[in-house]
């Protein structure tokens, strides 16, 4: 166990140099062979050379040669230093007089033979640094790919559950080590929160759940360091652990099991470049989810706008014709001949009818999750959904003439059947309220790749074009009424594109080439989303 950063930092320095000698003095069968075939290759070459007497120095290049060879394809410095002393005896024993004796009687063979073990044993250790250098190179390489790869999936990754399970997917894969994932501080003697663990096989981890482990995480949250194994802080745990932090914010924490053995110090250096791309993605996630919060608190707020404009405006206009029409009838009856009193009692039920049309508005509105502006959908057939918007709609407005087309083949629909009904009856309702009287209304739905179109088509004078920006909107300009209200502001079509746009449609109107306006919205099928 170390007790201070420099015992952690001397651990891990000796624990490379360590592995360092291991490597330098290795030993196997196989380079044995490689090295004692090629001295014996350079030595029959040297002889060969000497039946057409050109022997004599270019011995000693070709046995330069074979050290280089062999310290080329042979693992650590120990084959290269040995084949340097070796070519060294090999040279003075066959190709100096005396020949085959270890014996030298010209003067100048001992600097000779000196000179060229100091030649061969340089060549070999430049030769085998080298070969370091380009695998220190290609490791770097390597690690460059690795995180531009990950840099790349993580810019396609959506959600905080899908960023953790492709982080600790690669970390697993690179790593070799079973993985923790905690995207919030785990508070001590609470178990509700719970880290994403991704396991390697050959491991156990159900450790990383332990109190002790968790204990190591919320220190790490807090005080924004590394700590674990293989580290001056908290080392009997048995995993190492990183915070992912992003401006002085902890945004999360990766644990890496140390079972097997600590993380070296290239491997930490290599975790923590990884982290910062993992930071990097947790933080734009993080602003993507509060500007979507704040869109939806957005709509809420509009929402709420429309229904207490809705409340005090149009409520209150319909409201006050009953109360002055019955009056009349109440006060003046006897004044009053049949005509008039049926024509009071008519504007009565039809602003009765109105405000029924409009509370059942409101609630369709209440039917849709507040926040997340979801619904719940299910299939649908939809010339079922546009049957009993009709049926409703005639019960209505008796005289209307309503036509409608269908496809020939089943078109079932994922939606809320309530919700998009009251959308057809508000249309409906709209269409007969601006077309000639006796003109046709023409309701259509189609398939269209993988959406289910539906039309309403009137026949009346169109929509002007200064009215489009604001069609479905309840507040217009210059005091402006909506296109979907004789009275007042009106929230018909408003409320019909808060529903289209909880099932993830899309509505829109335009004019129609005759006459009249159509109004169209267009839903999805399983497995297809259309944006507005």
């Amino acid at each position: 166990m170390k007790t201070d950063t420099n015992l952690n930092t001397n651990s891990n320095s000796n624990t490379n140099t360590n592995t360092t000698l291991k490597k330098d003095l290795y030993l196997s069968w196989s380079d044995t062979l490689k090295t004692l075939v090629i001295l014996a290759a350079a030595t029959l070459l040297s002889l060969g050379l000497g039946v057409f007497d050109i022997r004599g120095q270019n011995a000693i290049m070709i046995y330069i040669l074979s050290v280089l060879v062999i310290s080329r394809i042979t693992i650590g410095y120990i084959y290269g230093i040995l084949a340097s002393a070796v070519s060294v005896l090999l040279f003075n024993f066959f190709f100096t007089a005396p020949h085959f004796t270890f014996s030298a009687i010209q003067s100048g063979y001992p600097i000779t033979f000196a000179v060229m073990l100091v030649i061969a044993l340089i060549t070999s250790t430049l030769t085998v640094r080298i070969k370091a250098q380009v695998k220190l190179a290609q490791e770097k390489e390597q690690r460059t790919e690795t995180l531009y790869e990950i840099n790349k999936k993580l810019l396609k990754t959506r959600g905080l559950e899908n960023i953790v399970a492709l982080t600790n997917r690669y970390i697993v894969k690179l790593f070799g080590r079973s993985v923790i994932f905690y995207m919030a501080d785990p508070e001590p003697g609470s178990t509700a929160l719970k880290g994403i663990i991704a396991q390697n096989d050959s491991e156990d981890t159900a450790f990383l759940e332990s109190e002790k482990e968790r204990a190591v995480v919320h220190w790490v949250f807090m005080n924004h360091k590394h700590a674990g194994v293989g580290t001056d802080v908290l080392m009997e745990a048995q995993a190492f652990y990183l915070p992912i932090s992003s401006q002085d914010k902890v945004l999360g924490v990766i644990g890496l099991s140390c079972v097997e053995g600590e993380l070296s110090s290239n491997n930490r250096a290599f975790l923590k470049m990884i982290t910062s791309q993992i930071a990097m993605a947790l933080e734009r996630q993080y602003l993507s989810d509060e500007q979507r919060r704040i869109l939806l608190e957005t709509e809420k707020e509009k929402m709420r706008s429309d229904l207490l404009r809705a409340i005090s405006h149009d409520l209150r206009t319909p409201l006050t014709s009953i109360l002055g029409a019955s009056s009349a009838i109440l006060e003046n009856s006897d004044r009053l001949d049949r005509e008039a009193q049926d024509q009071l009692l008519t504007n009565i039920k039809e602003d009765s009818q109105w405000l029924i049309r409009m509370v059942e508005n409101l609630l369709s509105v209440t039917r849709i999750r507040e926040g997340t502006m979801n619904v719940t959908k299910s299939p649908e057939a939809a010339e079922e959904i546009i049957a009993a918007a009709i049926s409703s709609t005639r019960k209505r407005f008796p005289s209307s003439n309503i036509i409608v087309k269908v496809p020939d083949t089943l078109l079932l629909v994922p939606m809320d059947g309530i919700l998009i009904e009251q959308v057809l009856l508000n249309l409906l309702e709209n269409a007969i309220k601006h077309s000639r009287k006796g003109s046709n209304i023409k309701v259509e739905v189609k398939k269209r790749g993988n959406h289910a179109v539906f039309e309403v088509i009137d026949n009346g004078v169109g929509i002007a074009e200064q009215d489009f920006p604001y069609l479905f909107q309840s507040d217009f300009p210059n005091e402006k009424c909506s296109a979907d209200s004789s009275r007042g502001m009106g929230i018909g079509l408003s409320i019909c594109k808060a529903i289209i746009k909880a099932h993830q449609g899309r509505i829109e109107a335009v004019n129609h080439q005759e006459d009249g306006a159509v109004f169209r919205f267009t839903l999805p099928l399983e497995g297809s989303t259309t944006h507005e």
